[in-house]
């Protein structure tokens, strides 16, 4: 069996990375070597690291890389790893206690590059504000095609654009030149992206699960997001070819939204054309949020699933306009 060295970039997650590090611990197939690259934490990450080392055994390392990016963390991590095999976690998720067996599996298939797994969204915090985000960004509404947010399933591996917390060899990680350091966001999906090209698979493998934990409140939804679409109109200027439907539609909403808005101002009897735009995407929020609610029989949240809805597209679309038109990253 190869090697098996877990990388971890991580930011302020003391209250979340023990989790973490027992989860690896009760692997059936528990790593080698555990690589937590803290990029200048300040509540007490560390410290929760080094507790945990006085417990169970597992070989946990911490690097220390302050204000590093992601990528500057990922690619600092898997440069001192020792293992044939990377698997990249984040500091607030916890995979299953099969997920590293079932992706080394799923990695001997085949042309298969990166291997990953499914998301069980929960909610960030114990109010009704965070689990509407958890409900919003596990819908199809609020994820697009990305199975890995959608796939409630058991079935056979699929090939997809993108995984989270992939499973890859070193030595492709090496072929590919690494993470790119240029992109704070989006460094994954870009990998993935690369692979592809190169003419390996990305699989996604419905039996490797994890819990994720999502954004706690709107504010930092929107944050979320609204950095996700700057990336990923930076990462365009370079890579077109990598735009996906999901992401071109929210983009374009945002635009024709903006457009008919400022004509409106400016020549008030067009509102009908900003009617025509806004009109069916609130029909469509509502009853995706309608949908939601049903199948989790929790009514009273409809108004705060569909502003997560709004609070995942609206940003999400301005963002790629910003990053587009910030200028072309290295």
């Amino acid at each position: 069996m190869p090697t098996v060295s877990v990388v971890v970039p991580c930011l302020n997650e003391a209250t979340s990375i023990g989790g973490l590090l027992q989860a690896l611990a009760d692997q059936d197939h528990p790593p080698d070597e555990v690589i937590i690259v803290d990029g200048g934490s300040t509540d007490g990450t560390a410290d929760a690291v080094a507790r945990f080392n006085t417990g169970p055994r597992l070989p946990v390392r911490l690097l220390s890389l302050p204000a590093a990016s992601i990528p500057a963390q990922l690619n600092a991590g898997i440069r001192q790893a020792r293992g044939d095999v990377i698997v990249r976690f984040d500091g607030h998720s916890a995979p299953d206690s099969t997920y590293i067996s079932t992706a080394l599996v799923t990695l001997e298939a085949p042309g298969a590059g990166v291997v990953g797994g499914a998301w069980s969204i929960e909610p960030g915090a114990p109010t009704n504000t965070a689990r509407a985000i958890a409900l919003a960004v596990a819908h199809p509404l609020g994820a697009g095609d990305a199975a890995y947010r959608t796939a409630r399933y058991v079935g056979a591996p699929l090939d997809v654009d993108t995984v989270p917390f992939g499973c890859f060899r070193k030595t492709l990680w090496q072929q590919l030149g690494g993470f790119n350091e240029h992109l704070q966001v989006n460094e994954d999906y870009e990998f993935n992206y690369r692979v592809r090209r190169a003419g390996l698979r990305v699989v996604l493998n419905p039996r490797i699960r994890s819990r994720y934990l999502a954004r706690a409140t709107f504010g930092s939804l929107a944050w979320q997001y609204l950095r996700y679409g700057w990336w990923k109109g930076r990462m365009l200027r370079s890579n077109l070819g990598s735009l996906r439907w999901r992401q071109a539609v929210p983009a374009v909403f945002v635009l024709a939204l903006a457009a008919t808005g400022v004509l409106t101002v400016a020549q008030p009897p067009a509102w009908p054309l900003f009617a025509a735009v806004a009109g069916p995407y609130a029909v469509a929020v509502v009853a995706a949020a309608a949908h939601v609610c049903a199948r989790s029989r929790s009514w009273r949240q409809l108004p705060l699933v569909a502003t997560a809805f709004l609070l995942v597209h609206v940003p999400w679309g301005t963002g790629v306009w910003g990053g587009v038109m910030a200028g072309r990253p290295r």
